[in-house]
């Protein structure tokens, strides 16, 4: 089925559909290089039975339990800022919107 749109024709047939990217092992490394990528110097420590991983750049350094976890952090670093903590009406809308 062809629908044209303006002069361009648009195929449905050939439409992509959605993508889903899960939290699992194989976004761990991706998650590392995108975070090299972004200038991080990382580091893994071993702890107990598990590991903890940093991520440091200037005088910021994150702190997770992988390298996705860390990518999540510094996502939120780059889009909230060092006021990244949420304030009151901000805990109040999420708490609302999920009970």
């Amino acid at each position: 089925m062809k629908q044209s749109f303006g002069c361009v024709p648009f195929q449905l047939e050939n439409a992509v559909s959605m993508q889903t990217i899960a939290a699992a092992g194989n976004a761990e490394i991706p998650a590392y290089l995108t975070l090299i990528k972004l200038g991080y110097e990382i580091n893994r420590r071993h702890r107990g039975d598990g590991e903890l991983w940093s991520a440091t750049k200037g005088t910021l350094e994150l702190v997770a339990g992988s390298p996705l976890q860390l990518l999540g952090l510094a996502l939120m670093y780059m889009e909230r800022g060092s006021d990244w903590r949420a304030d009151d009406d901000e805990i109040d809308a999420f708490l609302k919107r999920y009970p």
